[in-house]
Formats: structure tokens, sequence, C-alpha cells
């Protein structure tokens, strides 16, 4: 049947988020997993900032856990669905046009026009990109960047890494939170080691790799090449744009004359793009000037308070170079190991505006953990449901999992790869807390706890992330008898969509066929909305072992003209993650 395959193919297909031919304007950040290892930190040749000279040195062994990574910067795109989400949730408060933690006093960036460099508009209801800089990185202050690490893992189901109030990191959560400066390095560099290089692709300090003042100009100048370094600030570029591909201003609409631009690709021996260049990118750590002497040598995270700038106070550190002071000789900025604290920021020096200073997120890689196939939560499971855990190197294919009441069962395995495991949760499992263990013969390679619940509903969407349009087939029946089956959503490139649904003729009865998991152990009947609106729902056991089929309908005639609509459905009292559905 169709839908069999629909669900295979979102069960068994890649978990990475989906991505647009231009990157950075999905809902959530692009990662990259980075292995653990060693490399000497700081810098190696020889090269002696005038302002804060010495602060590269002494060259130090450091080794570093395996983390994720942001591919690319965060966007303004992405950071104003934090703030619309966060302010639908009353966490922030916009006051005399900048944004605020709810009763703070640190604010986390400018919108427009109180600042005109900000691409953050606020209507007093919504804030939105008001210029044509989507995918370019925003620009924020420290707190705004650690902000929405906080609230990018409780929209992932994570622990966040921060306490707003005291702006301490508690390295033990498993949530998002800013690279330390060592992750950052390491990152940069891309495992490049033998030589170290200067650059994160190499030691060539080429125009057409990143955005950053033309070397014969390096003095804040624009580059007459860079068809984004024209026109009014800031001069960022979207996100991943030197990738060594021909763009078209057709394609980007950038403001140069330019009918074509040719970059070089920019990017890292790990595909990270933008680490040099572009804007600033925030660290976790304070700036510390002699902190490389004194640094542990396993994950350090920087000291404790910073060292005290021109105007004695103490500031967080920066890395990366910008559109605005990142060349090579201006001076260096750009290069893998310089260190600069926000003191430095140009322009205006030091109250500036932060219209070059963006960031990246990062987050640990636990061992392994568990959570729903259907939406990537760890929250908790159900039996007989889909599970995926994931890892590193999780060599083994075979799942035991050890219930709270001691009984041990073995888990039917779906799809095993070192870095997931997907299996249904054996039947029997009691409720509470149960131990994963996943093996290749008598040994245990990986462990993992997760809560079993009676009922966990998950529903599946169309890009595997468990957000988004709905992993959906429209059952269309005319009043002759006739059927239809569509599909609600579209892919292309990577990219999900829904598909309008018309619900046609009032003769007409059209139903939805969801797929899901976790919902079969409910008493009672489950509920269901589309867009608010009530509407029938049966739910079966699919073809596939701990698929659960969801069947809406039909479809009442209320819903016609809702546009994008949300489904929730309630099981045993819990109701599952929202994915979407368009009515036209």
């Amino acid at each position: 049947m169709r839908w069999f395959a629909v669900a295979l193919a979102v069960l068994l297909g890649s978990v990475a988020h989906a991505q647009s031919t231009q990157p950075g304007l999905t809902k959530y950040p692009e990662l990259t997993l980075l292995p653990s290892g060693e490399y000497q930190m700081g810098d190696h040749y020889d090269f002696v900032d005038p302002q804060h000279p010495s602060d590269e040195r002494p060259l130090h062994l450091v080794g570093i856990d395996s983390f994720y990574i942001g591919t690319y910067d965060v966007t303004n795109q992405q950071y104003v669905e934090f703030l619309n989400s966060a302010y639908a949730q009353g966490l922030i408060e916009v006051r005399s046009g900048l944004i605020y933690g709810k009763g703070g006093t640190d604010f986390y960036v400018e919108t427009h026009p109180i600042l005109n460099y900000s691409s953050i508009g606020w209507d007093g209801a919504k804030f939105s990109v008001v210029d044509s800089r989507a995918n370019h990185p925003v620009g924020v202050r420290w707190s705004g960047a650690v902000a929405y690490a906080n609230w990018l893992s409780t929209q992932q189901g994570l622990q966040p890494a921060y306490d707003l109030t005291t702006w301490k990191c508690d390295f033990t959560k498993n949530g998002y939170r800013l690279p330390t400066e060592a992750e950052w390095e390491y990152a940069g560099r891309g495992g490049q080691y033998n030589p170290y290089y200067n650059f994160p692709w190499g030691n060539d300090a080429a125009s057409a790799k990143a955005n950053w003042p033309d070397p014969a100009n390096p003095n804040q100048g624009a580059d007459p090449n860079n068809p984004y370094q024209t026109g009014s600030y800031p001069w960022t570029t979207p996100v991943g744009f030197y990738n060594g591909k021909l763009h078209t201003k057709a394609e980007f609409g950038w403001p140069g004359s330019q009918s074509s631009y040719q970059t070089a690709d920019g990017s890292n021996g790990w595909g990270l793009y933008d680490m040099a260049g572009n804007v600033w990118q925030w660290v976790n750590d304070w700036y510390g000037t002699n902190y490389y002497s004194v640094s542990p040598s396993k994950n350090p995270t920087g000291p404790d308070t910073g060292s005290p700038m021109p105007d004695s106070q103490p500031y967080r550190n920066m890395r990366g170079g910008s559109w605005y002071n990142g060349g090579v000789n201006d001076p260096g900025h750009a290069r893998v190991s310089n260190r600069d604290p926000g003191y430095y920021r140009a322009p205006d020096n030091p109250n500036g505006p932060y219209y070059h200073t963006g960031f990246r997120v990062a987050r640990p890689l636990p061992a392994m953990t568990a959570a729903s196939a259907a939406y990537l939560s760890s929250a908790s499971v159900a039996p007989s449901s889909i599970v995926s855990a994931f890892g590193r190197a999780l060599g083994g294919s075979a799942v035991t999992v050890k219930d709270s009441t001691g009984a041990t069962n073995a888990a039917e395995v779906l799809f095993a790869s070192p870095a997931q495991v997907t299996f249904v949760m054996p039947a029997a499992t009691a409720s509470g807390q149960a131990t994963i263990a996943i093996s290749s013969g008598a040994a245990v390679s990986a462990v993992a706890t997760v809560t079993v619940e009676t009922v966990s509903p998950g529903l599946f969407s169309a890009n595997g992330t468990g957000q988004g349009p709905a992993a959906a087939l429209v059952v269309r029946t005319a009043a002759g008898g006739a059927q239809t089956i569509v599909l609600a959503f579209q892919c292309s490139l990577g990219v999900c969509s829904t598909v309008p649904i018309d619900l046609g003729a009032t003769s007409d009865r059209v139903f939805l066929t969801l797929f899901g998991t976790g919902l079969r152990g409910a008493m009672g009947a489950p509920l269901a909305t589309i867009g608010g609106v009530s509407v029938g729902i049966t739910v079966a056991q699919g073809e596939y072992p701990g698929l659960d089929q969801i069947n809406l309908g039909p479809l009442p005639g209320p819903l016609a003209g809702r546009g994008e609509a949300p489904i929730i459905v309630v099981v045993g009292g819990k109701a599952s993650n929202q994915v979407t559905v368009n009515i036209r």
C-alpha cells in the first residue's frame, strides 16, 4: 500500500533536518557531528595582534569530546522563529525597541528601525524579517544568543544549559549552548593538523572564499568583487554562500550590479561554512588574556570571569572575523586561532552596534539517547512503539530492554547503523524507567535509559523531524463511490511542504490517514483536532511493526479555507506533537 511506502521512508530515512537549496531557511539550524580528537590550540604562525598580543600562546594540547555544532550560523529567519515562539510563551518583552527576557535587564537584540542595521521588525504583535536578509546571519548580543540556545533545547525536548538570570552554563545538561572557545577552534580547523592552517580551508586569503574586506583595502573597506558589499550595512552574505558555486543575482537578489558571482569553496574539512568572515561568532567563554597558560587539557570551558578591558569591564569572546574587519591584514581577525573580546568589536569601539556579531549553536553528544522515532523527543516512549536510539559508533544491531520490574526482553530491530538504531519497544515492557542496551554478540556497546508510559503519542511528519507537514494521505470518496488517494505533502530538494486539500463538493467525503506510534495502548476513545476543530478519529495497528495508522474524518465543512492548520491527537489524556496540513 502507498501509506506503507510513505511510513517506511519516514522511519528509515536520514534524521537530518531538511535543507533548502539556500540553507538557513529552515525552522531549526542544521547540525554537523564532529568526532572526538586532540589538537594543538593556538597560533602556529607567530602572528601577534597589536591590540592584544600573546593571547594565542602558549600552544597547548587540547582534547575535545565528540559534539554537534551548527553547520551554518543562525539566521535572521531562525531567530525570528524563536522570538515569536518565546513572545507567545511570555518569555520575552519589547521595551523601547529592544528585546529583553521577561523582566530582565540584559537585552538580546535591537529591532528595526530602532537600529537601522537590524533585520528584525516588530509591529507590536509579531516579529518578522523586514528586509531580504532572511537567510543572512542574525546580529545579536551574547545574551540573545544563549537565550536562543535555551529555547532551541526546550523545543527539542532537551535540557536547557543556561540560567538566564546568572548567565551561567551547566555543561552537564544535554541541551544547546554556544561552543566553547576550544570547541570552536577545533571545529574551525576541520581536522587539519599536518600542517596547521591559518584559515579553515588553508593558508590562502582568497576573497572568493569568505565575506571579508578586500585584502588590498583591509581597514573596513568594501570588497569590490563581493555583490553584497555595497549599499547600506550590514554587508552580510547568506549563510553558506561561499560554497564554490556560480551564483546569480536572479537567484539571490543581491544589491550589487553583478549579474553573477563565482564563489570558491570556503568550507573546511568537516563541511562547516563561514568559519571565517561574514559575522563574528560568539563563544561561551569569557575572554581571558592569559588563559592558555592555565587551560585544562580536556574540554576546557574558559575562565570564571574575563580579563578587564580598557573600560575595566570583562567581555565574552568572539571568533572568526566578519565582513567589516575579517581580512587577513585586519589584523588577521579571520585566522582560526584569532581571539577577540567583545570589547574590540567595531565600529565605534566600544559602543558600536552588533551588526556583525552572530553565533552558531553546539550541543554535547551523550553516549546514547533514545527517543520516539516519530518526533525525536526523549520525554517518554510506549510499549509496542517505534524508538530510535542515537549515538556514535553504536557497534551492534541487537537490542534488549530491561524494564522497571527487572524483566528483560529482546526488541525487534528495524534499522541499524553506527549512529542510529531503530527498534520496537517490547510489548511486555512495564511502565517506569527502562534500560536499553545495544550489543553485538555478548558485548554491550551502548546503554541508555528511557521513561516508559502506557501511551506516548507521536505523529510522523514528512521531513522526519516530527514537525511541519504531516506524513499523511488524503482519501476522497465521491458520491458515486469512486475513491482517490493523494499525498498531503510534497518534497523537493530535501524541503517538504503541505499540498492544499480541497474539500470538494458537499457530497464528497474526505478523510486523512496519518501515521504515528505510541498510541495503541490508550484506554478510552482518542480525540483529534485540525485547526482547533474536532474531527472523528480511529486508531488501528498498521502493517509495519510498531506503526499506528490514524484515520481522521470525514473532514467537516467548517475547515474549508483554513489554510495551514495544526493537527493534534490526544490519547489517554496525552497530546501528541503537532504536525500540519493545508485546507483550501
